[in-house]
């Protein structure tokens, strides 16, 4: 199991919290001139340049920014929308230090600035966090601990193998000791000679095209097996993280109207983003999909040529894609 697949809440898919309102404002100014219509129903405003309106506009305006004020700073203190410095904080409540990626020199002139990890990466780290509170032997205690290791692990795949009590015969067991129980491995998890206790790990990188170099896995590795880490009976193994490469190559046609460049070229953005987000360790890429996200607004029909099929990816694999060639076919009438 990946960071990708761990059964955390998906904070992008919540629903808009209530606090954040929606904002207008037209209906701010229609409000403010009905009030003003009802304090003073004398007063004749039949000209949208008459000094009162002007008044009420620039109010109108400014309640507007103080309202938006209001929903930063709501959303300054939700995990799902804070951003940077307000990130930061929320981080520190829970112990979550953004990373730094690269140290930057401050002795340099100019002076060159450190790079910290993403917002994005950061935000999913500090939702781990709670994870972090177990030694490593929930799933998402590992997949927290291993993130914790450097800013270039980009996902985390955790398994292990599974073992049954063998059936023997009572001749056989005649021969062991009473009470003897002999166990054989029914799921290695990828590992070679697997013992009970035994964890399996996949690192995927965020360099390149995902395949962890050697110091990187045996950081983790290290980590992982810290006494004050892992559990007592666990012994955590690597297991090499398998990359498939594919391309993307697909024609839109278009329907009359849209200007065809513009519309392929959201069509190739949406694709570039789609495919960063399903370079994940056990992130299938599939045919329905790819014609999902290549159907834009505009266009009438999708010629997907490849990747021909679906690219069922296990979990200590990882597609990664090397080109993205989205091509105009022509309008269809």
């Amino acid at each position: 199991m990946s960071m990708t697949n761990f059964t955390g809440i998906d904070l992008s898919k919540l629903p808009p919290p209530n606090i954040i309102e929606p904002l207008s404002y037209e209906q701010i100014k229609n409000d403010m001139l009905t009030d003003y219509k009802a304090r003073y129903p004398d007063a004749e405003i039949t000209l949208a340049s008459e000094p009162a309106v002007k008044l009420i506009e620039a109010f109108a305006y400014r309640e507007l920014k103080m309202r938006q004020r209001v929903n930063e700073a709501a959303e300054a203190v939700l995990l799902a929308k804070a951003a940077d410095t307000e990130l930061d904080y929320l981080g520190a409540r829970f112990g979550v230090e953004r990373q730094i990626v690269e140290a930057g020199d401050p002795q340099a002139l100019p002076p060159i600035p450190a790079t910290y990890e993403d917002n994005e990466r950061y935000r999913e780290r500090i939702q781990l966090a709670l994870e972090g509170f177990s030694t490593a032997g929930p799933i998402g205690a590992y997949v927290f601990h291993a993130m914790r290791v450097s800013s270039f692990v980009k996902d985390v795949a955790v398994d292990a193998p599974i073992f049954a009590s063998a059936q023997l015969s009572n001749e056989q067991l005649a021969l062991l000791p009473a009470g003897t129980t002999i166990l054989q491995c029914t799921y290695d998890a990828g590992l070679a000679n697997p013992q009970p206790g035994d964890v399996a790990i996949s690192v995927l990188s965020t360099q390149s095209n995902g395949t962890p170099t050697t110091e990187l896995n045996q950081s983790v590795l290290a980590h992982l097996n810290a006494d004050d880490v892992r559990p007592l009976t666990d012994h955590v193994r690597l297991r090499p993280t398998e990359i498939i490469e594919y391309q993307i190559e697909a024609v839109l046609h278009f329907y009359p109207g849209p200007d065809a460049e513009s519309v392929r070229q959201a069509a190739e953005t949406a694709v570039q983003a789609w495919v960063i987000d399903n370079h994940k360790l056990g992130r299938d890429i599939s045919l329905s999909a790819l014609y999902s996200v290549l159907h834009r607004p505009g266009v009438q029909r999708v010629e997907l040529l490849a990747p021909a099929n679906d690219l069922v990816v296990n979990g200590h694999q990882a597609a990664f894609c090397t080109s993205v060639n989205i091509s105009t076919g022509g309008r269809n009438v």
